[in-house]
């Protein structure tokens, strides 16, 4: 949020009576002056308050849609989609997207899989750990030295998701991830974020960024 602050300055006018002197010889006495009606000064009006600004909009980012328009979700600004650049091949059974910010070198991938058949999955808070566990223990396997230091559940109107951010080594680089997945339509949907570690501000904005504007239909 943007304040504003609003200057006013006041100017006091001081009035400066100037005496003439009359200098003829006249015997008779000067007679003074009548006195002049007192001056009746208005109290100046008070200073208009300052307008007040609302807030400007955030600047428009990049709509991404999941499930047909089910799920959306809206990335900052900067972000474009790379799917068709990743080489990735998506098909029946899983579709995958990626966007990339260049600037701020942080990258964004969702996900959603149709699980093997008979393999029944719900957004129970025990199906939705165990997803995301094993979704843990697979980029383990990528990742070094990977630390998880946060896990929530939250809702967004009646959907249930799951949280984990993580720390690892990524290459050689520090990078700090949210994973953000749920049970939609017999899929599992997923959401993963990366950024370098030494932004921690700038990934907390991408992840907040996406659960404000997380829609369900």
């Amino acid at each position: 949020m943007l304040n504003t602050l609003a200057k006013l300055t006041a100017v006091a006018v001081l009035a400066i009576g100037l005496v003439a002197c009359d200098n003829k010889d006249d015997t008779k006495p000067a007679v003074p002056p009548p006195d002049t009606k007192p001056t009746v000064t208005q109290p100046a009006p008070p200073p208009a308050p300052a307008p007040v600004e609302t807030p400007p909009a955030p600047p428009p980012g990049l709509n991404v849609s999941l499930q047909k328009g089910k799920i959306t979700f809206e990335l900052p600004p900067g972000f474009s989609d790379q799917t068709l650049n990743s080489g990735i091949v998506n098909d029946s059974t899983s579709t995958i997207q990626r966007f990339l910010d260049g600037k701020s070198r942080q990258s964004a991938v969702s996900s959603e899989v149709i699980p093997p058949d008979g393999m029944k999955i719900n957004t129970s808070d025990k199906m939705l750990k165990e997803l995301t566990q094993s979704a843990i223990t697979v980029l383990a396997e990528r990742y070094q030295n990977i630390q998880t230091t946060k896990e929530e559940n939250f809702t967004v109107g009646k959907q249930k998701f799951r949280r984990v951010d993580t720390e690892q080594t990524v290459n050689g680089q520090k990078v700090v991830s949210t994973l953000v997945l749920t049970v939609f339509n017999k899929r599992v949907v997923t959401l993963q974020m990366l950024s370098p570690a030494k932004t921690p501000e700038v990934h907390q904005a991408l992840v907040q960024r996406i659960i404000d504007t997380l829609a369900v239909k």
